[in-house]
């Protein structure tokens, strides 16, 4: 007859649970910093005549959120989804797609910011 024992068990589901929070509490920081590095790239690329839209996204006309493992950046300036859409208009200052390019722009930080969360919490869970 074949027997095998774990032992430890009892540690390692407390430092499972400890985890959990852990992983959400970074995560939910690591949004954060997504998020403001979206903002920050999609009103560099935010085309400008008065200023309003740009300084809208994310602030006063506009809106910032984390909330858990949800994130989001945007504006509520009625005019803004004309100035994004309108691929034939030319800016002299920032384009189209200011809010899809910006997010995209930040993708290779976000990512990196998981990995960086994922590297922590396995160090967690190890010990």
């Amino acid at each position: 007859m074949v027997s095998i024992k774990f032992t430890g068990m009892d540690k390692l589901a407390r430092q499972m649970n400890s985890s959990s929070r852990k992983l959400e509490k970074e995560l939910t920081e690591a949004l954060g910093r997504a998020i403001e590095l979206a903002k920050t790239k999609s009103q560099k690329l935010t085309p400008v005549d008065t200023g309003y839209l740009r300084s809208s996204i994310g602030g006063s006309g506009g809106y910032s959120f984390v909330r858990g493992l949800r994130a989001g950046v945007g504006t509520n300036v009625k005019y803004a989804i004309y100035v994004h859409e309108n691929i034939r208009s030319r800016h002299t200052i920032g384009e189209s797609k200011f809010m899809e390019k910006g997010a995209k722009q930040a993708l290779p930080f976000i990512q990196k910011e998981i990995n960086k969360v994922a590297k922590t919490v396995t160090v967690h869970i190890a010990k």
